[in-house]
């Protein structure tokens, strides 16, 4: 009776997860025809045309910048805010609920709005382009539609992160926070003292989920808000692997491309746990 109640959820778990994570890994061995009619086995040779294409690097360059910045962009937005709902200040309660709100946009619908918002001749932000003209062109500067897209990124990330946080800081004892006071410590000096170090493992745990999320789910952000542009600038990991399998039709690179963000993350996420387990109180 339980594998039959389990049964569907298996089901859809292998014919959804295990089921294209093996064919990934079947195809960057083998030289696939993207149309069918078979393919023939190359050994690595896929992974070393990746790992000898310029682009690739470039790429990988911009998803280290994109998830970086928007990782501890997330965390700062959160704490701040975390701790701002902690204060005895009136209307907390709504605020919880505002913050938590965006996290029901789809990164593809928010991509559409903001396509719009930093738009430079129609857009909000025409407005500094008319007070300057020329210092804002997302459309032509990378490192402007880079800035955009880690602070739309951001923004969906923010809400998880604040329910963590709001959590987190509801297990910190309230003794701990009444002898600081009592010292004469404010709700600054109380929230880097004692507060802080307290949900450190909350915020480690949050910085992991953000950084695999900024891997695995900006595509929708991506497509909708830059495709790519200008000039590769935002083409980041999970975005050229779309690229080159569904517009550029090389299958077999796509995938490989796919296995080697895979391991980044397995190997990002092993580091972080390995360099910070110690310092979180987590045991190896």
């Amino acid at each position: 009776m339980p594998l039959a109640l389990a049964a569907p959820q298996l089901l859809i778990v292998f014919l959804f997860f295990f089921w294209p994570a093996w064919k990934a890994i079947w195809w960057s061995f083998h030289l696939v025809r993207p149309f069918g009619n078979g393919s023939v086995f190359v050994g690595a040779e896929n992974y070393l045309r990746i790992l000898g294409d310029e682009s690739f690097y470039s790429s990988l360059q911009a998803t280290v910048i994109f998830t970086a910045g928007s990782v501890l962009l997330a965390i700062f937005i959160a704490l701040l805010l975390a701790g701002c709902v902690q204060l005895n200040l009136r209307g907390r309660k709504i605020f919880r609920h505002f913050f938590i709100w965006p996290y029901a946009v789809a990164g593809a619908a928010l991509g559409v709005m903001l396509k719009f918002f930093i738009n430079p001749v129609l857009g909000p932000m025409a407005v500094v382009n008319s007070l300057w003209p020329g210092l804002w062109d997302p459309h032509l500067n990378g490192s402007e539609a880079m800035l955009a897209l880690i602070f739309a990124f951001a923004w969906t990330q923010v809400p998880f992160n604040f329910v963590v946080f709001v959590a987190a800081l509801q297990t910190v004892p309230d003794d701990y926070l009444a002898a600081a006071a009592i010292d004469g410590a404010g709700p600054v000096r109380r929230f880097f003292d004692i507060q802080l170090p307290l949900i450190a493992p909350f915020v480690f745990f949050a910085a992991v989920i953000n950084v695999i999320e900024a891997f695995t789910h900006s595509f929708g952000l991506v497509d909708t808000l830059t495709q790519g542009g200008p000039g590769g600038a935002t083409n980041i990991l999970v975005y050229k692997i779309f690229s080159d399998g569904f517009v550029g039709l090389d299958l077999s690179g796509s995938s490989a491309l796919s296995v080697i963000m895979m391991l980044c993350i397995v190997v990002l996420t092993a580091l972080q746990f390995h360099f910070f387990s110690d310092r979180m109180g987590y045991e190896r």
